[in-house]
């Protein structure tokens, strides 16, 4: 991948005084969410992200309008020269994941050099196209995933040695995110040079990178500009603290999961109160291993059989649980391909959630995925192969605000 430094924007202010500044991406705040972000202050980073129209009516121009006031008033500055930056994200639990945050130049998506992972839902793209047309501004990074053997891990953990915190925030789940900057040239080319000649995935924030792609085609970005690049934070399949978290799946409709017998080798039934006791089953249970909850039956764990994963599912895959159940189960339970995407199958990250809905009756049976391994997925992966609709969670999710780029920005 090509990666460049660049002329981060950041807040004018002490780290710490961040903290509050700082928001989650804008795909997860609600209405509610987002007003109580803006309420904290006029200068919170959603009042960009998520712009409320102004007395015109025009919520994009407002967002426009509104940064180039921060500039002129100094609320944030500029970085005097083209920088990396350093994301580094100290886990409520212990441990730490490290990523290197820099501008990914734009690729063809057959040079498979930036591939997606997994196959996206259908999502407006407009609202996010507006924004960056009116702003001219690279708001929040994409997630990237560099299979580099470790090496990526070493080059930042060098850096980090008596660096200087330039911003953090602490989530609401007690994860510390702190931003280093790095702007010594030899140590930008080190990055450079090693992840020149490797493919990352893109973990997170498929629909972000889209929208890069569309401006940059639609108004005829030059190449080697910061208009046809994407600001990316790129972690090491590698990272210790790197952790991949299921999205579970769900019916509305009844349906005979007697239908999919024939694909399991063991059906165990677990005394699991909700969703949630039985996500933790299938985690810990022989895999690969699908936890089905059907509305007036026991919970069970079903070991699935890999064998009958078929050619449609790639090799790497075939004993991961989310690709069985996409590949093999639904299909034998009677849902088509088109299951996945058209709202027949809901996909919730929460299990307590659903669990209520279960209980509602709003859905009639829920199945429970176990996490993945960072290298089951690059193995899954390693040939271009595409995973099913939201196979992964990557978990905490990057946060907004700490460092950003527009279409000015110096590259290097």
């Amino acid at each position: 991948m090509r990666l460049f430094a660049f002329q981060g924007i950041r807040y004018a202010r002490p780290s710490v005084e961040i903290d509050p500044l700082a928001a989650q991406p804008y795909d997860q705040l609600d209405d509610a969410a987002r007003d109580e972000l803006h309420a904290i202050s006029p200068h919170q980073f959603s009042h960009l992200t998520r712009p409320l129209a102004d007395e015109g009516g025009d919520a994009y121009g407002a967002a426009a309008r509104l940064h180039g006031s921060w500039m002129r008033d100094g609320v944030v500055l500029r970085d005097d020269e083209p920088s990396l930056y350093i994301f580094s994200t100290e886990l409520a639990d212990g441990g730490r994941r490290l990523g290197i945050c820099g501008l990914a130049g734009l690729e063809a998506p057959d040079a498979g050099i930036i591939r997606p992972h997994e196959e996206t839902l259908a999502k407006p793209l407009a609202d996010r196209v507006a924004l960056l047309e009116a702003t001219k501004i690279d708001l929040e990074p994409v997630f990237f995933l560099s299979q580099d053997e470790g090496r990526l891990e070493a080059l930042i953990e060098d850096d980090l040695d008596g660096a200087e915190t330039v911003a953090e925030h602490t989530d609401a789940d007690g994860h510390r995110h702190r931003l280093y900057r790095i702007h010594a040239s030899e140590r930008i080319a080190a990055y450079q040079e090693l992840l020149a000649p490797l493919p990352v995935a893109i973990a997170d924030g498929h629909h972000r990178y889209k929208t890069a792609r569309l401006y940059a085609e639609q108004s005829g970005a030059t190449q080697g500009s910061a208009a046809s690049a994407k600001m990316a934070v790129i972690t090491s399949l590698s990272s210790p603290g790197l952790t991949i978290d299921p999205i579970h799946r769900a019916l509305r409709q009844k349906i005979d999961i007697a239908a999919a017998a024939h694909l399991v080798v063991e059906t165990r039934p677990v005394g699991a109160k909700d969703m949630s006791e039985l996500a933790a089953a299938v985690a810990i249970a022989p895999q690969p291993a699908l936890g089905v909850w059907k509305v007036g039956r026991l919970p069970e764990i079903w070991q699935l059989d890999s064998s009958q994963a078929g050619a449609t599912i790639p090799e790497n895959a075939k004993r991961l649980s989310v690709s069985l159940l996409h590949g093999v189960v639904l299909p034998a339970l009677g849902l088509g391909e088109s299951a996945a995407t058209d709202g027949t199958v809901v996909y919730r990250s929460d299990p307590a959630q659903l669990s209520e809905q279960l209980a509602a009756g709003e859905l009639k049976v829920g199945f429970a995925l176990p996490p993945m391994s960072p290298n089951e997925f690059a193995g899954a992966i390693a040939q271009g192969d595409m995973l099913p609709p939201k196979a992964t969670r990557f978990l905490p999710k990057l946060i907004s605000g700490l460092v950003w780029a527009d279409h000015q920005s110096k590259m290097a």
